[in-house]
């Protein structure tokens, strides 16, 4: 069950990363926390899981990022979402409502009525 449930956050994580960027900018590790901190500790994305999918929407032109140094010797690698970031966004959103609304019907039909049970 558990791993169920790891396959199907992990398919939102792009959305939830572009919507997190289209807030502010943020670094990896900050991203981490916040779907952590969020979801009332319910959404853990390892960072081993967040990178790749980072990586992916930089290598897609989603999102862009700049280096920031932090302190003597630390860079701090911020990502920026860009216009087709947010067409992105926008389309993965509207795919997640109709699939949420679809689910929702589909529970909510109660077929022992319509079958005169």
């Amino acid at each position: 069950m558990v791993q169920e449930r790891n396959n199907f956050k992990l398919g939102t994580v792009e959305m939830l990363v572009l919507s997190l960027l289209s807030q502010k900018d943020l670094y990896g590790y900050e991203i981490s926390l916040l779907l952590k901190d969020l979801s009332a500790g319910s959404f853990v994305v390892p960072e081993g899981s967040l990178y790749p999918i980072l990586y992916k929407l930089e290598d897609k032109k989603h999102i862009t990022s700049h280096s920031v140094q932090i302190g003597k010797r630390r860079v701090r690698k911020y990502y920026h979402i860009e216009g087709t970031g947010i067409e992105r966004l926008n389309q993965l959103l509207s795919e997640y409502r109709l699939i949420a609304d679809s689910i929702e019907l589909i529970l909510a039909a109660n077929l022992l009525d319509e079958k005169g049970d």
